[in-house]
């Protein structure tokens, strides 16, 4: 009987294979495509400086692009491995934080030092044991930094024992062999080779959903391929019933006429429509006519008579169709066309 194969540190499956590169064994797995290496050669992070030669702007610029639209006016902000300060520099000029901390265990932390609120020269597994750093934090950013530990898992339980109730986590990782021309990374100091699919799986683990993800990231030459990730802690939807009739081009409007009483009424507006203020709907199916949608009268399209009105268009694919079609019938009646597609989109 053979060896029995080694689990994922992922997902747990034991479907994987090993194989050898030019640095060692290394394993794969067949259920999220996570590959690890299964002896951990040492690196020693305290003596090399990361990143000392600088990173490209517009890299930065992208990394802050992919975070910004999760992060609140005056947030608190903490980059594990920050290395020598540039993103932190660039973040806080976009970003304008109220307090940016950072983690670097390399030399560069010295460099990244004046860029910083604070500077930290341990893990944070090790900060939170001696209680050397306070949260919460309201974005985490860690980049290029998860492929070196040897347990991500227990890394990602110390983040969010510091995150903000409703914070967000950024992460990228080289994706696969982190070039699409070369299909394995032997980087000595990496330990986990993510897929999209493994780090979306490693972070629903530790109950984060993923809400933002992209690929082709570059980093380099070398790492010209990389994943970038938002997470946040799961939570059950929340919205607000009257989203879109607090859009601005309905400011004002009370009786506003439906047109439509079909799924996209039932399915958008239900949730998302004060129906205070809707008079009443038009739909052609006389099927309809004479029943009601979100306790409003369903009526034929002579019912919207050739005094001004704001109408709204339900329909997605055919409302421009609609729109001609209301002009035809009232022609210079001064009727106020909004689409819901503009809603949405805004």
């Amino acid at each position: 009987m053979g060896a029995t194969p080694p689990a994922c540190p992922v997902c747990g499956g034991r479907e994987t294979t090993k194989m050898v590169s030019a640095i060692g064994e290394r394993a794969y797995c067949s259920a999220c495509f996570h590959g690890w290496r299964t002896e951990h050669p040492v690196y020693a992070y305290d003596q090399t400086a990361m990143c000392p030669l600088g990173t490209a702007p517009e890299r930065l610029q992208g990394q802050v692009d992919m975070f910004a639209p999760f992060t609140p006016s005056g947030a608190a902000i903490l980059e594990i491995g920050c290395a020598t300060g540039e993103l932190a520099a660039v973040a806080r000029v976009r970003l304008s934080p109220a307090r940016y901390e950072g983690i670097e265990l390399s030399p560069a932390g010295e460099t990244a030092r004046p860029r910083l609120d604070r500077l930290h020269t341990r893990t944070l597994p090790q900060l939170l044991a001696s209680g050397d750093i306070s949260g919460p934090f309201d974005l985490i950013v860690m980049s290029h930094v998860l492929e070196h530990l040897a347990d991500p898992r227990a890394e990602l339980t110390a983040m969010k024992r510091v995150l903000a109730p409703g914070g967000a986590i950024f992460l990228e990782v080289p994706n696969g062999g982190g070039h699409r021309r070369l299909p394995i990374d032997d980087n000595r100091s990496h330990l986990h080779f993510f897929s999209l699919a493994s780090l979306v799986r490693l972070l629903a683990g530790e109950g984060l959903e993923t809400i933002a993800a992209a690929t082709d990231a570059r980093l380099d030459a070398r790492y010209a391929d990389s994943l970038r990730l938002v997470a946040r802690s799961f939570a059950l939807p929340k919205w607000s019933p009257t989203l879109l009739s607090d859009h601005p081009a309905l400011e004002g409007e009370n009786a506003i006429v439906v047109w439509g009483a079909g799924g996209l009424a039932e399915e958008v507006l239900a949730n998302y429509f004060d129906p205070a203020r809707i008079d009443f709907f038009i739909d052609r199916d006389p099927a309809k006519q004479s029943g009601a949608m979100l306790g409003r009268a369903v009526r034929g399209p002579e019912a919207l008579g050739a005094a001004a009105r704001t109408v709204l268009i339900t329909s997605i694919d055919f409302a421009g169709a609609i729109a001609a079609d209301i002009e035809a019938m009232y022609p210079g009646a001064g009727h106020r066309i909004v689409r819901v597609g503009d809603l949405l989109d805004a």
